[in-house]
């Protein structure tokens, strides 16, 4: 099972990625025909859920959480007003502990560690949007369009093989309101990322208040 160290390890290598990709390379594949659905009628607003998927609790690790606010602050780049919410956070999916010998660590053998990146604001062009993100990922593969669910918008997902080797699954969804990332770290293909994308995004979009 991939240690703490090689989880941050491959993160780490997806941050640098997207945080090149935003000064100017647009080489990647991108999911120019990802489904267009109708907006919803409403503004929205990112809430942070205590539980995540119902049982996931919400990472204490600083490393995961700086990750995610990292990706938070060039999403807020992408918005054409200023934010009206936003998350950077991380999921495990059993609570750390902490040992002299280890560290902070995922005590079992379920490794996985999701982490979440979104805001909200106005985005004039979703799929610009969404274009843009995947186009500072250069070393992503496999881009393609997913359906963005009943919440509408453009979504896609592709996958990035970090240097440790881990396995790390890209979700992005755009819409008029919205606009996040959901990286999967050492997710197998069993455990279906694309789809579980789906379940998150709808836990953490709500009409704004």
């Amino acid at each position: 099972m991939p240690t703490g160290s090689a989880i941050v390890g491959a993160l780490t290598s997806t941050i640098l990625l997207f945080a090149t990709g935003c000064s100017g390379q647009t080489d990647t594949p991108t999911p120019a025909a990802a489904t267009q659905s109708s907006p919803p009628a409403a503004a929205m607003r990112i809430d942070k859920p205590a539980k995540l998927l119902g049982t996931w609790t919400e990472s204490v690790d600083r490393g995961f959480h700086d990750r995610a606010e990292q990706q938070m602050g060039n999403f807020k780049k992408l918005l054409s007003t200023g934010p009206t919410s936003a998350i950077g956070t991380a999921y495990v999916r059993a609570e750390e502990v902490y040992s002299r010998e280890r560290g902070l660590h995922i005590p079992d053998d379920d490794q996985r560690v999701v982490l979440i990146s979104a805001v909200s604001g106005t985005i004039s062009d979703p799929t610009a949007a969404l274009d843009k993100t995947f186009a500072g990922l250069p070393n992503v593969t496999g881009v393609g369009p997913i359906q963005p669910g009943p919440l509408g918008g453009v979504a896609g997902c592709g996958i990035i093989q970090a240097k440790t080797g881990i396995p790390v699954d890209i979700c992005v969804w755009s819409d008029q309101h919205t606009l996040g990332m959901v990286t999967f770290v050492g997710f197998a293909d069993a455990d279906d990322p694309h789809g579980v994308f789906g379940q998150i995004r709808a836990e953490l979009e709500r009409p704004a208040r």
